[in-house]
């Protein structure tokens, strides 16, 4: 981070229509919870659970890994599939999701960041949601790249349009597939396939950019190990992992490296050839990166991104990345 990122400070200030739209929202969600553990038949629990996957595979594999680190490349068919789960979530177009997301990255810690962890875990991970829009990080957020999502076809339509897509297949095909296959009533359907899916999802789109916090453990910060979370979530360093270097495939979302249901899924698709060129670094190129960074004084992240390894077959990868 630049001195000048540093130096910036931001006033933020409540929206508090936004603040009565997630309370209310919650709420409905909330009775969405009872109708599911009341009402709901097996059929809707199940579908439930398929649209909670669908949408949360569009946004760590899709939103995530692909469009906004570019940890892999994917196939039309794979791209539109994530891009399809992603509508399910509600929290905006790919496009809007990965600018905001690029954002918190390059000023991960300041007051530019629009999830600043440094404010504590109620703020990252829903009071940031419920501010008003700020200029200075709206004029931060406009120098954030994003060509290659504009000239991606599947990202450019689904952002185009989005504000017809996400009705229709966030919340209306959803319900009505309740209510046709599984014979669900209408309160049932909407509040639970609906809202609480919603819910759901929104709050797992939130915990990627909070996530450090949850599971990140800052050697830097000596509150990090004091926080309540120590006694639910296992603490890791590979949180900070990933915003060293953001676009290795193996970071998982939620604490983990090389390991967790996403990761393995990429694999299976990369197995069927739906994604390729999956970028990693090995403990060798590790090495090489360090011995160079000692030698010549540039930065550490600099020389680990030559190191940079790029597996062309998944089942059979490179031996040097062992």
């Amino acid at each position: 981070m630049g001195e000048e990122n540093e130096k910036v400070s931001i006033k933020l200030e409540r929206s508090w229509p936004k603040v009565l739209f997630h309370i209310h929202l919650h709420i409905l969600a909330a009775y969405g919870l009872y109708l599911l553990i009341t009402q709901a038949t097996w059929s809707t629990i199940l579908l439930f659970l398929a649209f909670v996957f669908w949408g949360m595979v569009g946004l760590t594999l899709g939103c995530h890994r692909l469009w906004a680190h570019r940890t892999y490349q994917a196939s039309l068919p794979l791209r539109i599939f994530l891009a399809a789960g992603q509508l399910l979530v509600c929290d905006g177009s790919i496009i809007s999701w990965v600018s905001w997301h690029r954002l918190h990255h390059k000023h991960h810690g300041t007051d530019l960041d629009p999830h600043d962890y440094k404010r504590g875990i109620f703020f990252a991970q829903y009071a940031s949601h419920c501010l008003t829009d700020n200029p200075e990080q709206e004029r931060a957020k406009k120098q954030i790249p994003i060509d290659d999502l504009e000239e991606d076809s599947v990202t450019y339509f689904q952002n185009l349009l989005y504000i017809i897509l996400m009705p229709i297949f966030g919340l209306l095909l959803p319900s009505n597939t309740a209510m046709e296959y599984c014979g669900e009533s209408f309160a049932v359907a909407f509040f639970v396939i609906g809202f609480l899916r919603v819910v759901v999802l929104l709050n797992l789109s939130w915990l990627i950019h909070s996530g450090y916090l949850v599971w990140g453990l800052d050697p830097l910060d000596k509150r990090s190990s004091d926080t309540w979370l120590v006694f639910f979530f296992n603490k890791s360093l590979w949180p900070q992992y990933h915003y060293l270097l953001p676009w290795d495939y193996r970071s998982g979302e939620f604490g983990t490296y090389d390991s967790g249901c996403n990761t393995a899924i990429l694999k299976v698709f990369a197995a069927l050839g739906l994604a390729t060129g999956l970028s990693t670094i090995s403990r060798n190129g590790v090495k090489k990166a360090l011995a160079a960074a000692v030698d010549s004084g540039r930065p550490v992240v600099d020389c680990l991104s030559e190191h940079k390894l790029v597996l062309l077959d998944i089942v059979n990868p490179d031996p040097d990345n062992n």
